[in-house]
């Protein structure tokens, strides 16, 4: 194995999506004061970092362009081909997290020319299992995927080797499938820490759990128990992993053949609230919630085959963003208000505001939209560039037109 200096160490690297990431980073520091706690959060600006050069000036590179790119990877002091790798995985990052890849590829740079990085990483954030993003409600952050995260640890190989114990402070990555997927990122991983469920916030919960985890995997550490958070809110969501007990949990689950007959029964709950019959009063509760419940505890059992994961995760995505639909039209409509506007006014139709529509008004007045175009002949080219943002998007609710941190 690739040597990272000593074997461990104490030291937490801490990277938020959420405003309140220092918090989070105080309560792990206030736990135990002697190790160094690095917080890594929303840069100053959209996709922008500062880092030094090579002649000792602090500069901001700007990471939407190709030269701002080049020119952040050259100050990390790797070689030519490595600052590649690390560039191509920055820039896979969607709008507004790639800065927060680019300050971990800072600290991580040392372990590359032969430092130390710290052995305990956090990652915090709002997540539905494949990545995490910034706070509800929020329009200043953006969705840093595990994909563009694996990326990096394969460019930086001795620093994703000297990451020991892992904590996922976000819901739903608890599942025995979702925390391989995460382990796989970083090959000497002694311990991981997730929620097989829904995680506390920051202030109703996180920093507690936090203290717990930075006590339980001080020290040379390769095994946790499930009861950790036994007493304090949401603990009973814990799942644990680790080299010496494997993947655990605090609650004994439910078969996977109990979890199918729940997924089809929750499917008509799912299709009265699709169609606008039904209207979500409280996000984190009621049968639309169970039934998301199901869809990410079918997708964390290794036994589903693969062959069902597509199906399960589509309808996993569809369901979170059913679940917020509120946030979801809002978002909608001041992302597209332009081309909204220009859509209904080709048709001749009066401008709507999706916001303050609910789903079944807005599913309505789609259908009558498209009916309307279906009429035309010659079809207007802007009503029909609307189409599938109307159809796809605000209707079928697509994560590739309804993108997690609208949620």
């Amino acid at each position: 194995m690739t040597s990272v200096g000593p074997r461990r160490n104490d030291d937490t690297l801490v990277l938020g999506m959420n405003p309140h990431t220092q918090a989070e980073a105080e309560a792990i520091q206030k736990s135990n004061p002697s190790a160094r706690v690095t917080t890594l959060q929303d840069s100053f600006r959209d996709d922008q970092v500062r880092a030094r050069g090579s002649d000792g000036a602090m500069r901001v590179h700007d990471l939407r362009t190709d030269a701002g790119l080049r020119s952040f990877v050259g100050t990390l002091g790797l070689p030519l081909a490595q600052g590649q790798q690390v560039a191509a995985a920055i820039a896979s990052a969607g709008e507004d997290a790639r800065d927060e890849l680019a300050q971990l590829a800072q600290v991580w740079a040392r372990a590359e020319k032969g430092g130390v990085v710290p052995s305990r990483l956090v990652l915090s954030g709002h997540s539905g299992g494949s990545g995490l993003w910034g706070e509800e409600g929020s329009f200043s952050n953006g969705v840093l995927s595990r994909r563009s995260l694996a990326m990096l640890a394969a460019a930086m190989p001795r620093a994703a080797a000297g990451v020991e114990d892992l904590c996922i402070a976000a819901c739903y990555n608890g599942g025995e499938t979702t925390m391989e997927a995460w382990r796989s990122l970083f090959p000497r991983l002694q311990t991981m820490w997730a929620y097989d469920g829904s995680a506390p916030g920051t202030f109703s919960g996180a920093t507690a759990h936090l203290a717990r985890w930075e006590k339980a995997t001080r020290g040379e550490v390769d095994s946790l128990r499930p009861d950790l958070l036994r007493g304090l809110r949401k603990g009973e969501n814990l799942a644990v992993w680790s080299r010496l007990g494997g993947h655990q949990t605090a609650t004994v689950g439910a078969s996977t053949a109990d979890l199918r007959a729940r997924q089809a029964a929750g499917h008509a709950a799912f299709a009265r609230y699709f169609r606008g019959d039904e209207v979500v009063r409280d996000t984190q509760r009621g049968p639309l919630r169970e039934h998301y419940n199901t869809l990410q505890a079918l997708l964390g059992r290794p036994e589903v085959p693969a062959s069902e994961r597509t199906g399960l995760e589509r309808a996993r995505d569809q369901t979170l963003r059913l679940l917020f639909y509120g946030n979801v039209s809002v978002r909608f409509q001041a992302t597209h208000r332009a081309a909204i506007q220009r859509g209904f006014s080709a048709l001749g139709l009066n401008v709507p505001d999706f916001s303050r529509l609910d789903r079944k008004g807005a599913l309505a007045l789609i259908q009558s939209f498209e009916a309307e175009l279906g009429r035309r002949n010659p079809r207007p080219v802007e009503a029909q560039r609307l189409m599938p943002l109307l159809t796809e998007g605000l209707r079928d609710l697509q994560r590739s037109r309804i993108p997690d941190n609208w949620l």
